[in-house]
């Protein structure tokens, strides 16, 4: 079901990025293909009468997988969709994941904070505030979830720790 992406089809699953997420929290295009060659970054993605449907994009470090981008395209939304790729994504990874997500505050937050519980994320009592990706962005204030077990502290120093010298630099 879930395949990695094809350098080709980057264009596409750019779109995605720009329909799903708030500009602050993608990089600039050039800076986001350039990713694809790094051997720890990885694009899932789920196709459906020959469109991306979903994507996964991940890191993987020594301790954790962190799920740092995930989306469904609004056409293929609401039909536990989902659901069903993120359980399937979650089976292919043996190491904890951990995802960033805005601090369920509002609505929407609150909605997405759910889903993820709904699938056997857990919400953590830590966060920190996202660097700005790129110039002209701005940072963005997030907590975070981990499956399929609560973060412990020392867990979230080490996963902060890495995540901020080797993908926030």
């Amino acid at each position: 079901m879930l395949s990695i992406l094809q350098e080709d089809r980057f264009e596409e699953l750019y779109q995605m990025f720009e329909d799903s997420f708030p500009s602050d929290e993608y990089r600039p295009y050039q800076t986001q293909r350039a990713l694809l060659s790094n051997p720890h970054y990885q694009i899932y993605v789920y196709e459906k009468n020959h469109e991306i449907a979903a994507f996964f994009a991940t890191w993987e470090g020594p301790h954790f997988i962190f799920l740092e981008h995930f989306a469904v395209k609004e056409s293929f939304r609401n039909g536990g969709l989902g659901s069903k790729l993120l359980q399937e994504f979650l089976k292919l990874h043996a190491k904890p994941i951990v995802i960033e997500i805005e601090p369920p505050e509002g609505e929407i937050e609150k909605r997405r904070a759910r889903f993820y519980e709904r699938n056997g994320f857990h919400l953590s009592q830590w966060g920190y505030v996202q660097p700005a990706l790129a110039k002209g962005q701005n940072p963005v204030s997030l907590v975070l979830m981990s499956y399929p077990k609560p973060l412990q502290e020392q867990e979230y120093q080490s996963f902060k720790n890495w995540v901020f010298n080797d993908i926030y630099t």
